[in-house]
């Protein structure tokens, strides 16, 4: 994988997927995580793994997203804690984390506060804002990513890349 990510740096490339539970992909120097359904421990060991290559590709640090389709389901506290072991253990690498949490009700308050109880329990050496669409990601994450990494995005293009790997989860198909 770290072989086709240097041939093709600025194109997006998906690392892993399971259909009707995540799709992990990288652009650039960013990993994108769409959560389609309840994130499980063997799922967040498979991001893991799909960012190892990330994290010796650019040394400079990179930044994560994660968007969460509506009705995903609330991971449990053993999966929140795998989370929070990954964000430790990634600390020197991350220069931001944004976590895109689509939906209405009680259940986008409660991922919200999920997502809240990461944020506490991780290191503070990167930035980590919580958004409801990938365009609020767009707004702040290329400024804070160039000035942590020295890369630069394109703002429109980083929201096409979320966009087409969320937006066929979000409709259902």
């Amino acid at each position: 994988m770290g072989e086709l990510l240097r041939r093709r740096p600025d194109e997006p490339v998906v690392l892993d997927s399971e259909p009707g539970a995540f799709i992990f992909g990288s652009w650039r120097n960013v990993f994108i995580g769409v959560w389609e359904s309840q994130a499980t421990t063997a799922a967040v060991d498979r991001m893991i793994r799909a960012t190892a290559p990330l994290n010796e590709l650019y040394p400079g640090g990179r930044s994560t997203i994660h968007y969460v389709a509506h009705g995903a389901g609330l991971p449990t506290a053993e999966v929140r804690n795998h989370f929070v072991d990954a964000l430790k253990n990634n600390a020197e690498n991350l220069a931001c984390v944004a976590v895109v949490v689509v939906g209405t009700g009680f259940w986008t308050s409660a991922l919200r506060s999920f997502v809240t109880g990461l944020r506490w329990l991780s290191p503070r050496s990167f930035d980590f804002r919580m958004n409801k669409t990938s365009e609020e990601v767009a707004k702040w994450l290329p400024v804070e990513h160039a000035k942590r990494t020295g890369v630069e995005l394109d703002r429109r293009r980083l929201v096409q890349v979320i966009e087409a790997w969320a937006a066929p989860r979000v409709r259902g198909r």
